[in-house]
């Protein structure tokens, strides 16, 4: 196509001059050499202005940036072009006209809302519009009527392009008593009402004007250029057209239009269609006499927008000035792509027993059209990163630009993609398309504060606030610092709520304890008191949670709830519009830095809301609003912005679909085709008379959608890639892809005949690192399973040798006895390590440190407490009490920490908590009577293993252990081991029983007491294997569950077992696994042992539990009657 060169002259037919040249082609490079062909200089030409830019009319900026790529490769510049969009092209040529030359500019979407608000806010619109009364009564903020504006507004706009007759008509009416529809007499009598101080500044009375009066003299061309070129328009409203070819009487008027076939495709039907058309007829279908009407499926299905468009195209007396742009592409290769594309070309429908053979597809390296189902769409991004590293080693002149990713909703999938594509093997992309709140934080901060104004002031929602750079910088509080703040939150029993006066705003209780100012006031006392000052203080508690330099970021994290909490005080009450936008200056200034990195963003936040106030003011809007309409006005504003991505800047571009379309690729990919994304559903409100009453020519967003797919399809020159979540991730059951992926399947079922190990579908495995992406040698895996990973790799081949050799975490040599590294410890240790000997084993030996779980946040204030927060609250309330002969009054303390349920609900768990320790506390009381021993510090040489410990509590008659908790396995072995040390290494005179006492863990007696009673020899040799264990479990696992091995020796010591050294019964296992493995795997009220992370990773391929041979080979069995039954067989109970 270079070198076409195209001249006024050739356009002359029959002596006349037509301007209005339309150029048809299945390739956009086609269209592309004849554009470059019109712009190419003609040396006789006087008409055109060398200096004079070149307007050219686009769909997307996308376009804009191709066009401005391949003008620049084609004739070595682009400059002086100006892209403009069809409807700014309209406003430009009807304020052209000179009877409308001194009018503003048309209304719009914005005029109309702020029109439209205002008469909704009159006081007689109950009389006026009384169809839309009840849907709008008892708006006490405003939000219905913002959002009924919002629709009207909408619908209006499109009114103006699609029924500017209508529009007329209903300003020319005296009465709308003759309009039938009452949805159409609301409607009229609100329009005129909008459009009353300005009738003739809309678009459909412009337009009118203009048709009605054109003329060269009419018309004043001073800033209207000389041409005018269209390019990638898919569809324009018939009232464009109606300007543009009137137009063509004054200037160049060309559009270049893609087009599928270069045959006469208007009146082919769908087999949808035709299945109808039989059905009305009431006749049965036959497709030979119809064959011709459906023509090429594809086209006839998804080609509905492109036909009407093309259809009202053909009213008009245009020129097409090259005869043939179309290329065939099935006759320069055989690949599935060409051979779809060459049958849309020349209308061929491929099928059995029809007139066209089917195509047998042998190459299995026959790629040009892949789809990919998956579980979720970060397992879309991670297959889509394989398969674009596979073609970029295959291909060595493939170039990252040569790469479009598109996707119907570019928000969802952009976190997904950039998270894949930035790890291991990194590919140059970039992400256009996305709204301007995604991209920028400080947007993003602001409109969070905004939110946080109705909010409940959640503890996590405000310390949001502080992830924001541009806040955090403006109190000067770093990253580090935030954590530190989390503490002080957390530890001050901060909940909610600024105080009890917001709460009560809220129509709630007004509770002052776990608020805001609550909080803040305990850290502050607690920073004025001394150490361990546990009264109130005018009903304060001082809360200790920080050290002497933390108290500067308690400052500057008081300074922030204070300003934050005074910027919600701003935005009460009504308001006019200039007073709202002043106030969300002053809380953006107030709450956010502006500096060199956020300067830009925080300037687009001011340009928006003096634009809201430009748009109020033009439409005479003074009226006062909520702060609830005003903030989903900004939020709106802020949300509906995309920014203005990097199209084509050298990277594979990501991108929403519509800025794309039809712009040609090596490689196109069509990300999260599902049935639910594409095509769009758009729900229009029932009053919408196009929908009502729908013409031809009518915008059908389904439709266009399915016309962009088409496009999609002719735009694509070496291969298409689809993926869509096509298996459900919790039961990997089908769910379906989107209907034209569909559609495009089942025409490709029809047309090929594909061999053996051939498919053009492929189903992925849930996980990145399944054995099928790198088994190579598996002669059943698809060709196009394959990963690039080498992590994932990693992770597959220790999960294939994991399930080929069931080895266990642990290996039981070399064996690296304790004593070997260790001389001394303290018998606390010991104790450690029975309570979990998997888990010390890991972190002291191995040096295996899982990362720490997150507690998660609290939000909201507990309606009970939990059994953890009742032994904390249960064992300080112990404490207290014990130390003084009478009961001690603790709930103002409770309550003053903010550690109990709100209201009444408090005062009954604390006097529950009271009747639980009750007989603890009585209990102490009497021991404190009994003459206490000085405390002392022994130690001990077991195996050469020093061990050291310090006794306390030491009375009269024996050593005593109170505990608030239940005296389950773990406290009694606890006591065990301090009183086998004890009775060894006890100094004369010193008693050496031991007492302990607690609540019984069956919850029968409310007291409960045991006691063991003095050893001799024997507790030298308990204590020497016990210390035997501790020293090998260094070395070896040691498998013992603290709860759950106590359950189990008791169930056996109740069939008569005893360690005797021979082999336990195999019956008597496997009861008593039966009956302690509610302890070990968890039931619906507790966490079972084997949900420690450090345990299951432990056992993972050695679960004693899994059978009896399992339970005898892991020592499990024997490691628990070991231990426990001397202690059971020593164990008294006095109460």
């Amino acid at each position: 196509m270079q070198g076409l060169i195209l001249c006024k002259q050739t356009c002359e037919i029959e002596g006349d001059l037509f301007l209005f040249n339309i150029f048809k082609s299945n390739k956009m490079e086609n269209l592309m050499d004849a554009f470059a062909s019109v712009l190419h200089p003609v040396p006789d030409d006087a008409l055109m202005d060398p200096m004079a830019a070149e307007w050219i009319g686009i769909q997307s900026r996308g376009m804009k940036q191709w066009i401005s790529i391949q003008m620049a490769q084609k004739l070595g510049i682009c400059a002086n072009t100006r892209f403009v969009f069809p409807r700014q092209m309209i406003d430009m040529i009807l304020s052209s006209v000179e009877s409308l030359e001194n009018q503003d500019e048309s209304m719009g979407e914005d005029f109309f809302f702020w029109s439209i608000f205002k008469s909704l806010n009159e006081s007689d619109v109950s009389k006026e519009f009384s169809s839309i009364q009840n849907y709008i009564k008892g708006d006490e903020t405003g939000q219905k009527r913002y959002q009924l504006s919002m629709k009207i507004a909408k619908v209006f706009d499109d009114y103006q392009v699609y029924r500017p007759d209508m529009l007329i008509n209903w300003q020319k009416i005296q009465s709308f008593k003759k309009l039938k529809d009452p949805v159409e007499q609301w409607q009229a009598s609100l329009w005129r009402k909008v459009v009353s101080k300005y009738p003739q500044n809309h678009l459909a009375v412009k337009a009118d004007l203009f048709l009605k009066a054109f003329s060269s003299k009419t018309i004043k061309m001073d800033n209207l250029p000389s041409r005018m070129s269209f390019f990638g328009i898919s569809a324009l409203p018939g009232l464009f057209l109606q300007v543009f070819e009137k137009m063509s009487q004054l200037m160049d008027i060309n559009l270049f239009l893609l087009i599928p076939s270069d045959q006469f495709f208007f009146d082919i039907k769908s087999a949808r269609q035709i299945g109808r058309m039989a059905v009305k007829k009431k006749a049965p279908i036959d497709p030979g006499p119809l064959y011709y009407e459906m023509a090429n499926p594809l086209l006839s299905s998804l080609g509905t927008s492109g036909k009407a468009f093309l259809s009202s195209l053909e009213a008009y007396n245009y020129h097409e000035p090259f005869d043939d742009l179309f290329q065939d592409i099935g006759k320069e290769s055989e690949t599935m792509l060409a051979i779809l594309q060459s049958d849309i070309l020349n209308l061929v429908h491929r099928k059995k027993g029809g007139q066209e053979p089917l195509v047998t597809i042998t190459d299995q390296e026959d790629t040009s059209i892949c789809i990919h189902a998956c579980h979720s769409p970060m397992r879309e991004a991670q297959v889509l990163k394989d398969l674009l590293l596979n073609e970029f080693e295959n291909d060595p002149e493939l170039d990252p630009h040569d790469i479009i990713v598109m996707m119907p909703d570019i928000e969802a999938y952009a976190p997904f993609v950039e998270s894949v594509f930035t790890l291991e093997t990194t590919l140059p992309f970039s992400i256009s398309d996305r709204r301007k709140r995604s991209e920028s934080e400080p947007l993003d901060a602001f409109l969070k504060i905004l939110a946080l104004k109705n909010s409940r002031l959640e503890q996590r929602q405000v310390l949001d606030l502080l992830l924001s750079e541009s806040i955090a910088q403006t109190f000067n509080i770093s990253f580090d610092e935030i954590s530190m703040i989390e503490k002080m939150v957390t530890d001050a029993n901060i909940f909610w709520g600024r105080d009890s006066d917001h709460r009560e705003s809220l129509e709630l209780p007004a509770f002052e304890e776990n608020t805001w100012q609550f909080g803040l006031q305990r850290l502050f006392m607690g920073m004025a008191m001394p150490e361990n000052h546990d009264i109130p203080v005018q009903d304060i508690l001082p809360c200790e949670s920080f050290e002497g330099l933390d108290l500067e970021v308690l400052g500057k994290f008081s300074f922030f709830c204070h300003t934050l909490f005074s910027c919600f005080k701003i935005l009460t009450g009504q308001k006019t519009i200039e007073k709202w936008c002043n106030a969300l200056k002053k809380i953006s200034n107030s709450l956010m830095d502006r500096n060199l990195k956020n300067g830009e963003d925080v300037s687009f936040l001011f340009q928006t809301i003096d634009q809201i106030r430009e748009d109020a003011q033009r439409a005479g809007f003074i009226a006062a609003v909520s702060f609830e309409t005003m903030g989903s006005l900004i939020e709106q504003k802020l949300d509906q912005n995309i920014s203005q991505g990097n199209f084509l800047a050298g990277n594979i571009t990501f991108c929403n679909i519509m800025p794309m379309r039809s712009i040609p690729f090596k490689i196109v990919v069509l990300m999260g085709m599902d049935e639910k994304s594409f095509p769009r559903q758009v729900f229009k409100p029932g009053f919408d008379l196009i929908k009502k009453f729908p013409r031809p020519g009518d915008k059908i967003e389904r439709d266009e959608d399915r016309y962009l797919f088409l496009e999609t399809l002719l735009s694509v020159r070496s291969k298409l890639i689809i993926t869509y979540t096509g298996m459900s991730i919790q039961d990997n059951s089908i769910i379906p892809c989107s209907g034209v992926v569909s559609e495009l399947m089942d025409t490709m079922d029809e047309s090929f005949v594909f061999s053996q190990g051939v498919t053009y579908r492929f189903f992925h495995p849930l996980h990145p690192f399944n054995s099928e992406y790198f088994n190579i040698d598996n002669p059943d895996r698809d060709s196009l399973l394959y990963s690039f990973s080498k992590d994932n790799c990693s992770i597959a081949k220790a999960l294939c040798e994991k399930k080929s050799d069931k080895s266990v975490f642990f290996k039981t040599s070399p064996e690296t006895k304790l004593k070997e590294q260790t001389s001394n410890i303290l018998l606390d240790e010991m104790i450690r390590f029975f309570r979990n000997p998997i888990k010390w084993s890991m972190k002291e030996r191995l040096n295996i440190k899982l990362p720490q779980l997150e507690e998660q946040q609290k939000d909201r204030e507990a309606f009970s407490l939990s059994g953890l927060d009742q032994y904390a609250l249960g064992s300080f309330l112990m404490e207290k009490n014990i130390r003084s002969s009478r009961e001690i009054e603790l709930y103002p303390t409770l309550k003053a920490m903010g550690s109990l349920p709100l209201g009444e609900k408090g005062r009954f768990e604390y006097e529950k908590m009271v009747k639980t320790a009750e007989p603890v506390i009585n209990a102490a009381r009497d021991i404190a009577l009994k003459k206490q021993l000085s405390p002392v510090a022994l130690s001990i040489n077991i195996s050469g293993l020093e061990v050291l410990a310090n006794f306390s509590d030491i009375r009269e008659d024996g050593v005593y252990i109170l505990n608030y908790g239940k005296l389950n396995g773990a406290r009694l072995l606890s006591a065990w081991i301090r009183h086998l040390f004890f009775n060894i290494c006890a100094p004369k005179n010193y008693p050496k029983k031991t007492i302990l006492i607690g609540r019984d863990p069956k919850g029968k007696k409310s007291l409960l007491t045991h006691l063991f009673p003095v050893l001799d020899s024997d507790a030298l040799q308990y204590f020497k294997e016990l210390v035997q264990f501790f020293i090998n479990g260094g070395a070896k696992p040691f498998y013992f569950s603290c709860e759950t091995s106590w359950q189990f020796v008791q169930a056996l010591v109740k069939k008569g077992v005893e360690p005797d050294g021979g082999e336990l019964d195999r019956d008597m296992v496997f009861a008593a696994m039966n009956r302690s493995k509610t302890s070990w795997y968890g039931g619906y009220y507790q966490t079972g042992e084997r949900d420690n992370r450090y345990v299951s990773l432990g056992v993972e391929n050695n679960d004693p539990f899994e059978s009896v041979d399992a339970m005898l080979s892991s020592g499990f069995a024997q490691n628990s009657l070991n231990v426990y039954y001397p202690l059971l067989k020593n164990l008294e109970t006095l109460s």
